[in-house]
Parts: C-alpha cells; sequence; structure tokens
C-alpha cells in the first residue's frame, strides 16, 4: 500500500482554500481515496450522484472519477481526513482492500460508518504519512491498511446491530456534538453531564464505553486536533492559538501538545506549513489535467 497523499482540512468555508481542496477534479488509474468527515453541512458530488455530508461518515472514490465539496452553511463548516492511495497488485492484502471497495461499491453504498474516535487515528496517520522519515511513512502504510479492514468490517454487520448501537450511544453522540461545538470553549466532564442531564459519574462511564478513553481526554485530542489546523493556516503566535482554544498558558498549551502529536507547537507548524498549503494559484489542477489526458 503507497500513500500518495494526505490531506487534514478544518473548518473549510471558502476562499483559497476551498478553490483547491473543494475543486472538481479526478485522480489516475490504480489511485483511491476516501474522506473522513468530521463535521459540517455540505455535500460531496462523486460523478453526477451528490451525498450529503455527515459527521463521522467515510467515503470511497474511485480512480478517474470526478468529485468535489460543497459547504452549504457558513456556521457549519467542513472538517475532513482525505487520504490518497494507490494498492500494489502484488501484495494479498492490497487486492482485498481493492475487492472489498468493489464490493461497497456493488452494493450500491458509497458510505462507511466510522467511530468518533477514528479521527486520532487518522491524526496519526496523516502526521506519520508527511514525516521524513522513511521508517514513519512505512508504519502510516500499515496503519491505513490496519484501519481500512476494520472499516470494511462493518459491511458484514446486520442493519439490527447498527441500529441497537445507535440508540445506545444516544447520550454519547450528544456529546460528541456539544464538544465539537464547544472547542474554543473549557468545559468540564460535569458541565457536559449537566448539560446531557446525567451524573458526571454516570456520563464517564458511559463515555469510556463506547470510546475507549473519558470525555476529558476526548476533548483535549480535539482542541489539539483544531489547533493542529489553525497553527498550519494562519500566522498567530502559539500564546494566540492557546488562548483562542482555552488552555492556561502557552506552556500547558505546549506540554499537551507535544503528548498528542510528538511534536512542539512551532515545529510542528515549520514541518507541517508546507504540507497544508494548496499550490500558488495553478493554472489547472495537476491531478484533473492527468486524469484528462490519460
Amino acid at each position: 500500500m503507497e500513500i500518495r497523499d494526505a490531506v487534514y482540512v478544518y473548518r473549510l468555508i471558502s476562499g483559497e482554500r476551498l478553490a483547491w481542496h473543494g475543486r472538481y477534479h479526478a485522480h489516475r488509474a490504480g489511485e483511491f481515496e476516501f474522506h473522513y468527515f468530521m463535521e459540517g453541512q455540505g455535500a460531496l458530488l462523486i460523478n453526477r450522484s451528490k451525498f450529503v455530508i455527515d459527521a463521522n461518515s467515510i467515503y470511497f472514490v474511485q480512480p478517474r472519477e470526478f468529485h468535489s465539496i460543497l459547504p452549504e452553511a457558513v456556521e457549519k463548516p467542513i472538517s475532513y481526513y482525505a487520504i490518497l492511495f494507490a494498492p500494489q497488485a502484488d501484495n494479498s492484502a492490497d487486492r482485498e482492500i481493492v475487492a472489498l471497495m468493489e464490493h461497497l461499491w456493488h452494493s450500491k453504498n458509497r458510505v462507511l460508518r466510522a467511530d468518533a474516535k477514528d479521527r486520532f487515528l487518522l491524526e496519526d496517520l496523516y502526521r506519520l504519512s508527511k514525516s521524513n522519515s522513511e521508517r514513519s511513512r512505512k508504519a502510516a502504510e500499515h496503519a491505513l491498511v490496519s484501519i481500512l479492514y476494520r472499516w470494511f468490517d462493518q459491511i458484514e454487520a446486520s442493519a439490527e446491530i447498527v441500529d441497537s448501537k445507535r440508540s445506545k450511544n444516544e447520550h454519547v453522540e450528544r456529546a460528541l456534538a456539544l464538544m465539537s461545538k464547544h472547542v474554543r470553549d473549557k468545559l468540564s466532564s460535569d458541565d457536559l453531564a449537566a448539560m446531557l442531564g446525567l451524573s458526571e459519574e454516570y456520563f464517564i462511564r458511559l463515555f469510556r464505553q463506547h470510546l475507549g478513553m473519558s470525555p476529558f481526554q476526548y476533548f483535549t485530542r480535539l482542541k489539539i486536533e483544531a489547533a493542529s489546523a489553525v497553527l498550519v493556516d494562519n500566522q498567530l503566535t502559539v500564546s494566540d492559538v492557546a488562548t483562542r482554544f482555552g488552555f492556561e498558558n502557552p506552556f500547558h498549551f505546549t506540554k499537551v501538545f507535544k503528548k498528542c502529536t510528538g511534536l512542539p507547537p512551532r515545529e510542528y507548524r515549520k514541518i507541517f506549513f508546507e504540507a497544508g498549503k494548496p499550490p500558488a494559484t495553478p493554472a489547472r489542477p495537476p491531478l484533473a489535467q492527468q486524469a484528462s489526458n490519460s
């Protein structure tokens, strides 16, 4: 499995970022892509089909399929990861993944559901894929295979099991929506429990049962994920970013940021700034040009 590109877009609305990330384009033969949407209101266009974007949804795109992203509400911008990858024909695991994707398309189902915590797996995958270390990039490729196998495993789950699981997660889903809405605020587990009408003890136990981490741990990682995008996309100081996301001070923010990403904020910005920038006003998107010439 070869990762050709990895993109993290935080709260896409308009401007140059939309012109590039939301452009209508296709990829070359042998290149597959998935989009993992975390939040926002809009649609993903694939050829002539339009799919409404839903939180924690995954959409796969085949080689040479034209697609674009259309945000629909300024107050609900879109955040997502996109991974472009090329399975290797001589690898049995890669061939099986291609077969699983074909099964998905033949069933006329474009979307898979993900756990809310999968965003953090993709955060690690994205970071590893951009590393200068060959071993880290290889680790990203192995992580991608593992994630894909786990996602496709759910195809075999019955609708009854899925519906039952969703009903049990009602409080957790509401908590996740509140965390996303208040990602810049200071909220404790007790605050969230009160918003949900639950006791703090029960809320923490319920949340940990479904997501494998406490509400505080999840909310902290959510803040760091958002802060990492802000660091890359603009020139705010580390102190300003810390304040924006409700951290006590820049030192506390730096400590937590490094614990989550493995890098201090300034080094993270230096490494990922170029990787996260769209090309400067291209006359024609390179991948779309390649697709049209092939």
